[in-house]
């Protein structure tokens, strides 16, 4: 059973009530990445606010969780929140009464178990001797009203790893898997009786006060992924927190290979857990932003990830249409610049130099790969909410320019005053294009004014984003 939404009224900056739809995995079980649902924003957006709705689910040890004066919006004194699943059946979590910490469950299938990570993924140091279950360790990390700084009971499941060789070689595995070499630890025991965490290189061995904090977070996140089935649900908050870019790489692999089967739910800043092949198989993009009316939501539509896909494969004219650079664009406050190609990504910024202006947008990536791609971007632009995004054309593209200046009026689309943004030699078959810069790269004086104009109408359009 599948969680294929949620819907959130009255808890912290749901003013208004949002839903979430999520990735569900293809019921054939192979297809890497279908299950995999990616969170962005900017801080404060409410990213962190949807996970603890999810964690909220699981209150701890079966109850329901309380939520105080401060969690709860102001213009709603209540919270609603609502779990839809792909079965069919619906739960309910809502608080008793107006101005009321305490809540309730309606219809809820204690079956079904959400395993969140929390993004403050610090254990104590020094621990006593426990071990549990992977249930028992959920319900005994439930919702938690204030945020805390270090991660309960994470100590519990170490033991529970170490004391079964088998077991402890699984998780080894897909620790070796992320961080590129197998790390030897072992759970040790000092003078006072207290147990401690033991990472052992070469002849030297240190505890986990000692090793860095992003070998300690990816202990923790393996820890939710090596013991799950297929059909489970897993929720991370930020996974890239204290990882070098390489680990952020292979985890996100790792979580692109696990959701062919699972739910795998992540919410994040960085472009490398953006995967364009897992988002066209399925993987759904939800991007949260805050306005006068609180959190909102916005998510790509089936439309354009299919816009996505095609904008990923063959495109040999420009191959990092979207890569790292580029993938940035879903992490993007308002105010994007799509332009035609790469160069125009170079070249414009410079024209500006010379005119002594500085452009108050974002360019996009390494540009769109020619002007057949913009329509795709706007609309992809407009799924996740983007309200300020602008487009300059090259000014041989007068149709494009008019078309799409009629289906998106709420953005703004400049075209230069010549046929391309520098001037290019005749080849065979190919006349000369005269650009805005001349072969040396200086802005042709019959061009200033107008670029001049489209500088500052650009400028003026972006500057409130």
């Amino acid at each position: 059973m599948f969680l294929q939404s949620m819907e959130i009224q009255g808890y912290r900056g749901f003013q208004q009530k949002r839903e979430i739809k999520f990735a569900i995995p293809r019921q054939d079980s192979v297809t890497e990445g279908s299950g995999l649902t990616i969170i962005t924003g900017s801080n404060n957006a409410g990213k962190s606010s949807i996970i603890e709705c999810l964690k909220a689910r699981e209150g701890g040890y079966g109850k329901a969780p309380s939520f105080p004066n401060g969690t709860r919006n102001s213009l709603h004194e209540e919270v609603n929140i609502q779990y839809d699943f792909d079965n069919g059946h619906n739960e309910i979590l809502k608080s008793v009464r107006k101005g009321s910490s305490q809540t309730e469950f309606i219809d809820k299938d204690t079956a079904v178990k959400f395993f969140v990570v929390p993004s403050r993924r610090a254990f104590e140091p020094y621990f006593n001797k426990f071990d549990t279950t992977r249930d028992d360790y959920i319900n005994a990390n439930g919702f938690q009203a204030m945020r805390s700084s270090t991660l309960d009971n994470f100590s519990n499941r170490l033991f529970s790893i170490e004391k079964d060789n088998e077991v402890k070689n699984k998780y080894d595995d897909i620790l070796e898997q992320v961080l590129g070499f197998r790390p030897e630890w072992a759970i040790d025991q000092n003078e006072q009786s207290k147990y401690f965490l033991k990472f052992i290189s070469g002849k030297h061995s240190y505890s986990s006060n000692g090793v860095g904090e992003g070998i300690v977070s990816i202990f923790v996140i393996v820890d939710a992924i090596y013991d799950s089935k297929p059909g489970d649900i897993i929720i991370i908050d930020e996974p890239e927190l204290s990882l070098h870019p390489s680990l952020q790489k292979r985890l996100s692999k790792l979580f692109i290979e696990y959701s062919k089967d699972r739910q795998i739910i992540i919410s994040t800043h960085s472009p490398y857990f953006v995967d364009i092949d897992a988002l066209s198989e399925g993987a759904a993009l939800v991007r949260v932003t805050s306005s006068e009316e609180g959190t909102e939501i916005h998510q790509l539509s089936y439309n354009s990830r299919n816009l996505i896909s095609k904008l990923a494969k063959g495109n040999l004219h420009n191959p990092h249409t979207f890569g790292l650079d580029a993938r940035e664009f879903f992490f993007q406050e308002d105010g994007i610049i799509l332009v035609e190609g790469q160069e125009d990504v170079l070249l414009y910024p410079e024209i500006a130099k010379q005119l002594g202006k500085e452009i108050q947008g974002s360019f996009f990536g390494w540009g769109a790969g020619g002007a057949g791609n913009i329509p795709n971007l706007c609309n992809i632009a407009e799924d996740l909410g983007f309200k300020k995004v602008a487009v300059i054309f090259d000014g041989d593209k007068q149709k494009e320019f008019v078309s799409l200046k009629e289906k998106f009026p709420h953005y703004n689309f400049q075209i230069i005053p010549a046929d391309d943004i520098r001037t290019k030699e005749a080849r065979e078959a190919v006349n000369e294009k005269q650009g805005i810069l001349d072969k040396n790269r200086t802005i042709q004086e019959k061009y200033r004014e107008k670029m001049n104009l489209i500088f500052d109408s650009l400028n003026e359009y972006l500057k409130n984003k």
